[in-house]
């Protein structure tokens, strides 16, 4: 009895690609796989197109990558408003008292005599700022470092108008400069 060889090759390949068939209806758990099936299994995905677009997700990465490249180191040192400058019974609210963050001693803070501070605050209505065009809730008050204050780090402050008492215990930012460095 003489077999085509042709023949035969067409029946063994139809009969895996009913297998194949079969076996991506049934899902099995998949097992842990080792260095060689897991370079197998990338280039098998790389060449299968995917649904997502592949340009979209390259300019995303692309964009965070940027992101973190461009962050800047801070520019300000921190600050608290602790309170306002007082006696036993009186306060005088137009001196305000900062303990600056790192600071713990009189010397450590006489490096900051002389630099200007501001208070950064929300504002219910969004108003327009010289010098830009969209209008910004943010609003700033300005204010000059006079002199140390006591013997642990803290500064006193004088502010353009004076800081709302409400405002005690929030951040305030030390901008470095003017320098004398």
């Amino acid at each position: 009895m003489d077999v085509d060889p042709v023949h035969v090759l067409l029946k063994m390949a139809a009969a895996t690609e009913v297998k194949k068939d079969e076996k991506k209806k049934v899902a099995k758990p998949k097992a842990a796989k080792t260095g060689d099936e897991k370079k197998v299994a990338k280039k098998a995905a790389a060449t299968t197109p995917s649904k997502e677009k592949p340009t979209e997700t390259k300019a995303k990465k692309a964009k965070k990558q940027k992101r973190k490249r461009l962050q800047h180191g801070r520019l300000y040192a921190r600050a608290i408003f602790t309170g306002f400058k007082r006696g036993q019974r009186n306060q005088h609210p137009n001196t305000a008292l900062l303990a600056v963050e790192k600071c713990k001693t009189k010397e450590d803070s006489r490096f900051y005599v002389g630099k200007r501070c501001v208070f950064l605050y929300k504002a219910k209505r969004k108003e327009l700022k010289p010098h830009s065009k969209k209008k910004s809730r943010l609003r700033a008050i300005w204010g000059k470092i006079t002199r140390p204050h006591g013997s642990s780090g803290s500064v006193r402050a004088k502010f353009h108008r004076n800081l709302p008492a409400i405002y005690m215990g929030h951040k305030v930012r030390i901008m470095l400069y003017p320098s004398n460095i």
